[in-house]
């Protein structure tokens, strides 16, 4: 129980680190955007909007790198970049192409760490792309903007974002299909509640909220995203019919930043009671998967269990097919009589000799089969090592005695119950070092 608890709290803490990654960098988008188009028409300096980038660079990999090291110079390499433009921008030097060798860099480690990434879930391969999308998409945009500001094409402005527009128009396709997602899920959770009894329903109100919390940011960043898009056609020169304005786009992200952070803190836990219900329910399904499995194979699995030996066990063998257990005193008793007999006949030096060798026998050998011609009586293929006890029958190898454990739960020479499977090597002629012990609860 404390070791549940213990896993809990683990998830709930790294639930709530990616959640606040999320909600940082959702505020650093709604800022940039704003502070972008305040300097787009002239209300600030350009330096600003990239300070922003660069403190929000700063942060992440302070807060979130983990002390990863590709995650430290992927941030590394974007401060670069933005000191880079900044430099250049108020030095009227026309080398922004340059610029783009710290993205460019950034992108091949970022690619090769997702490529390379261990992670598996649901959506690990529909976030893994997104992800890459949005780095070649950012990286291309740069190289178009970076053309056109170095003078090397003659091309217009509207021309120069031509990628930029193209992920824009990707990101609110994207977060439409997105609105769309939550609102079954949201449709298909309420009629979960309805079937449930009103007592049950209480306890999963948090998802509702935490839906409802990712369709306002579907939303909203859909909202915004199309209102920059027109704003910028417009102050380029398009002249659309649909005039946003600045005026209604500061008071739209604004609004929006100060509406976030109400909500998110108001239902902070809820969200992150939802997100730990989907990875528990992600578990349940896996685990109800496994157990999808024949009630044979089942009870087989739960049939035995196998541990090797903590003692050390020993049994004769009295013919080849039958053993009995030899414990430590009859061993001992052989051995003072086996040293007695060879002391009257003068040979103490060649007991010692012998006693060294077979030790050394037992250590490097504990686990090898004795390798001989002998093949186990039933599949006439693999070295018999295995004996069924407790009646001590044996000639068989450790496969077949399992499988006969599991079927007849009988011996197959005097049909006794098999409780115990030894598993064998050879220690000397006639004896047997047990190895692993199996057990069964039938």
């Amino acid at each position: 129980m404390l070791i549940q608890k213990q896993y809990q709290q683990y998830f709930r803490t790294k639930i709530k680190k990616i959640i606040s990654y999320f909600c940082i960098h959702y505020l650093y988008y709604n800022l940039f955007a704003l502070l972008f188009a305040l300097f787009q028409y002239n209300r600030i300096p350009f330096a600003i909007p990239l300070g922003l980038s660069i403190v929000f660079e700063i942060l992440v990999c302070y807060y979130y790198s983990n002390k990863q090291m590709v995650k430290m110079v992927d941030h590394i390499l974007h401060i670069m970049a933005y000191n880079f433009v900044i430099i250049l921008y108020y030095t009227n030097l026309q080398y922004f192409i340059f610029g783009n060798l710290f993205l460019l860099l950034s992108f091949v480690i970022r690619t090769k760490e997702s490529c390379s990434s261990q992670v598996t879930h649901e959506y690990s391969s529909i976030i893994r792309f997104l992800k890459t999308f949005y780095r070649f998409s950012a990286l291309v945009a740069s190289v178009c903007i970076s053309l056109k500001l170095s003078k090397y094409v003659e091309w217009t402005w509207p021309q120069a974002f031509w990628w930029y527009w193209m992920f824009l128009s990707a990101l609110v396709g994207t977060c439409f299909t997105l609105i769309i997602v939550l609102i079954s899920k949201i449709i298909n959770e309420i009629f979960k509640q309805y079937q449930t009894v009103p007592q049950e329903c209480k306890n999963y109100l948090f998802l509702d909220k935490s839906l409802l919390w990712a369709l306002y940011i579907s939303v909203i960043s859909s909202i915004l995203s199309v209102m920059w898009i027109i704003n910028t056609f417009n102050k380029l020169g398009l002249d659309l019919p649909i005039k946003i304005g600045e005026i209604l786009f500061y008071s739209s992200v604004s609004f929006n930043l100060i509406i976030f952070c109400a909500i998110t803190k108001l239902l902070w836990d809820s969200i992150i009671d939802f997100c730990f219900y989907l990875i528990q329910s992600q578990q349940t399904e896996i685990e109800s998967s496994q157990r999808e499995l024949p009630t044979s194979q089942l009870s087989q699995q739960k049939q035995y269990e196998r541990r090797n030996t903590i003692h050390q066990i020993f049994l004769k063998k009295l013919s080849s097919a039958f053993f009995r257990q030899t414990t430590k005193q009859d061993l001992i008793q052989q051995s003072q009589k086996m040293t007695e007999l060879m002391t009257e006949r003068g040979q103490t030096k060649k007991i010692l000799q012998t006693v060294e060798m077979e030790s050394k026998q037992l250590q490097e050998n504990q686990n090898k089969i004795n390798e001989s011609s002998q093949k186990c009586i039933i599949c006439c293929d693999n070295p018999p090592n295995a004996v069924l006890m407790t009646c001590g029958h044996g000639g068989i190898c450790y496969k077949c005695a399992l499988e006969m454990a599991q079927k007849s739960k009988e011996c197959f020479l005097c049909r006794q119950q098999i409780l115990f499977i030894y598993e064998i090597s050879n220690f000397n002629d006639d004896l047997m070092k047990v190895v692993t012990i199996t057990k069964f609860n039938y």
